[in-house]
């Protein structure tokens, strides 16, 4: 028997269907000689820390780093019942076909269920790209050995490990720090999520603290014999009025070159013309479909992924965790096939199956192509699934139209004894742009070098310096998969560059998500801002851990070992050296330690919490004790536990009774008192200068 173990139901339905002939069962279908079953992803999960050392479930600063000897691995709850059935298939099985999702993580998922069980039998792997009946057959038509992707499954085992040491370990830091500052809570940190919450907080506060700075742009209408055209002062270097940027801020320089220049002959003395082209946009891959889902439809990143994964489940588009935007050029001759079964759009029918744009590059390829649509007709979808396939199949289509092309030209003219620029476009072939939104034009007269030119108006337009825009799901994204953008050191830029970015295409819609469950972020209409909490962990933690070089780095690393020019041995060992030099700076920033403020019956870390009754009060706490200790909040400090105050007693004046009455005061009659026996069927009496009186029912 051949067994497929796919990633999760709806890709083992998939092959299943491809392969023919499918009766189903509890947890599989049989196919003939064939067998698919199915994990809901990852079926196993690293242990927590007390699995490992039962003492480690208490969270002590002295037990840091945590760092297993030898890694464990769990089932997660409420996968026995499956992980069961596959046990009993693998018992069967002849040969198994490793069926995760195309990428490292789905390599992973299925190699851990098989090292879990101690299969070491034939192990080949299918690589689906897209689930539609052709690339089914042909991807059952094509499988490879398994070992051939071991360097993938590496390269997620290391990426796991390694966020366990760095999220278990910073988060225990972290989260014992915080309480000895008073703070609540867990108080997460992790590999990716904190350099991503840095970029938030950074540019939130770069926003803070902008201070908007006014300047001049000096703008003139300037005569020549062939037309007249508008132009602008062009600031030279050693010109007076200045800022830093090369923007004119001094307003009374900037009139009176307006007054100089009007009425004014001068020269042209740059006069060039170029032609250019603008090419289709690249099929989107996942961070560009965000970020343009995100601009069109106000669409979140984690719903994007989602859609996307819904319309590769029903078999419309391709898989939707892809970093590259190119095409296979083995897939070009699909094209007439596709563009025809979805021609009911303009910019479908008006395609050419035999332009080939610069998409088509098989050189890029990475373990995946650019998301495209199959060429399966959609019908009756759900609005938010239509308009990303539309999105989707509209950029495919894009590329079976002409490029745009314009010719460029540029005029340099000096007046006064100033050089006044002006640029414009005139269009030689639209091309795609016709289904996209138009440049504007400024046609240019035909002129030369030399001639002669008259400003008959010059004037001054005052504008302002506008602060950073705050990020968007979509902008944040970007700049996630493009993380070198925000680096000064110049050589980790060039090397960021080249390539991944911080997160993985697949990780970081859910990497927004937890941010913004854990509260260190929130979305403010269609923009993402920092919480103080989130303002407070990044002012807590160490340079390196919340530093994206750090973390784009390991990316790169993962990405050698899944390209097998890096060991994974050696990564993990990297991974442990520097795991001190990460928690330290943590473990060490309380100064005497982590304790802060003591249970002065314990000696424990006292935590600093809100009242719930009191808004905008605060109390201490230790719940080390059968009976927690709590403490006033003095100045952010906690205070001496007073002792409960005694309250009078006498005894009950009821006949027969030996028990003691205590006396209260009215919560609704300040100053007035009354008496309660400790036998509560007795009724309660006045109070009678400080003696229990008479009974309240008299």
């Amino acid at each position: 028997m051949r067994l497929f173990i796919a990633e999760k139901p709806s890709l083992g339905r998939a092959i299943a269907e491809g392969l023919g002939n499918g009766k189903k069962y509890e947890g599989y279908i049989t196919c003939g000689n064939d067998t698919v079953t199915w994990c809901f992803g990852h079926l196993l999960e690293l242990a927590n820390p007390d699995h490992y050392d039962p003492a480690l479930k208490k969270w002590d600063a002295k037990a840091l780093p945590i760092i297993p000897d030898e890694w464990k691995l769990l089932p997660r709850k409420g996968v026995a019942k499956q992980l069961n059935a596959i046990k009993k298939l693998l018992k069967k099985a002849d040969v198994v076909v490793n069926a995760g999702d195309p990428d490292r993580e789905g390599q992973l998922l299925v190699d851990e269920v098989l090292k879990h069980f101690n299969y070491s039998g034939d192990t080949q792997r299918i690589w689906l790209a897209s689930l539609d009946e052709k690339s089914v057959a042909t991807a059952l038509s094509s499988l490879k050995n398994n070992k051939d992707y071991a360097t993938l499954s590496q390269a997620a085992l290391a990426r796991s490990r390694a966020d366990w040491l760095t999220g278990i370990n910073a988060t225990r830091a972290m989260t014992l720090l915080g309480r000895s500052k008073g703070m609540q809570g867990v108080l997460s940190l992790g590999r990716v999520q904190t350099p991503t919450l840095n970029l938030i907080v950074t540019r939130d506060r770069t926003i803070a603290s902008f201070k908007p700075q006014k300047y001049a742009v000096v703008q003139a209408a300037l005569n020549h014999e062939k037309g007249s055209f508008k132009a602008q002062l062009q600031p030279s270097e050693d010109m007076t009025g200045l800022d830093e940027e090369g923007r004119l801020i001094d307003t009374a320089k900037a009139e009176a070159i307006t007054k100089e220049a009007t009425n004014q002959t001068g020269t042209i003395v740059e006069a060039t013309s170029q032609k250019k082209t603008i090419h289709p946009p690249l099929p989107h891959c996942l961070s560009s479909l965000q970020k343009a889902a995100s601009a069109k439809f106000g669409m979140s990143a984690k719903e994007v992924l989602d859609i996307a994964q819904r319309l590769y489940e029903k078999k419309l588009t391709t898989y939707p965790r892809s970093d590259c935007r190119y095409l296979p050029e083995e897939q070009f001759d699909d094209a007439t096939r596709i563009l025809k079964a979805l021609s009911s759009t303009p910019v479908f029918k008006a395609a050419n199956p035999e332009l080939k744009s610069k998409a088509w590059n098989t050189k890029k390829i990475t373990a995946h192509h650019g998301i495209i649509p199959t060429g399966q007709t959609p019908a009756n979808l759900p609005a938010e699934e239509a308009k990303l396939f539309e999105l989707i199949s509209t950029t495919y289509a894009l590329q079976f139209h002409l490029p745009r092309t314009y010719e460029a030209k540029k005029i340099v003219s000096e007046i006064a004894g100033y050089l006044w620029s002006t640029t414009g476009q005139t269009t030689l072939e639209t091309g795609w742009m016709k289904f996209d939104k138009q440049p504007e034009e400024q046609p240019l007269p035909a002129v030369e070098k030399d001639d002669a030119v008259s400003c008959v108006e010059s004037k001054v337009e005052l504008k302002q310096t506008k602060p950073p825009a705050k990020f968007t799901e979509g902008t944040l994204i970007m700049a996630m998969a493009s993380i070198h953008r925000f680096i000064d050191d110049a050589e980790a830029k060039k090397t960021l560059k080249e390539n991944e970015g911080i997160g993985t295409e697949a990780t970081r819609a859910g990497i927004i998500e937890t941010l913004k469950q854990r509260g260190y972020i929130k979305a403010d209409k269609k923009n993402l801002v920092s919480t103080e909490l989130g303002q407070n962990i990044i002012a807590l933690t160490p340079e390196q851990l919340k530093d994206p070089i750090t973390t784009a780095l390991w990316e790169s690393r993962l990405s050698a070992i899944a390209a097998g020019t890096e060991q994974f041995d050696t990564f993990m060992s990297d991974q442990v050296h520097l795991l001190p030099t990460l928690i330290t700076p943590i473990t060490e920033s309380a100064g005497t330690g982590l304790q802060g403020h003591s249970c002065p019956e314990c000696g424990k870390a006292l935590r600093r919490l809100p009242s719930k009754k009191d808004k905008d009060k605060f109390f201490w706490a230790c719940f080390e004790h059968d009976k927690p200790v709590f403490l006033p909040d003095v100045k952010r400090k906690p205070g001496t536990k007073q002792p409960k105050q005694q309250l009078p007693q006498a005894p009950c004046p009821e006949e027969g009774c030996d028990k003691m009455m205590r006396r209260f005061e009215s919560k609704k009659h300040k100053g007035k008192f009354f008496w309660v026996c400790e036998n509560k069927e007795h009724p309660l009496r006045s109070d009678d200068g400080g003696r229990p009186g008479m009974d309240f029912r008299r």
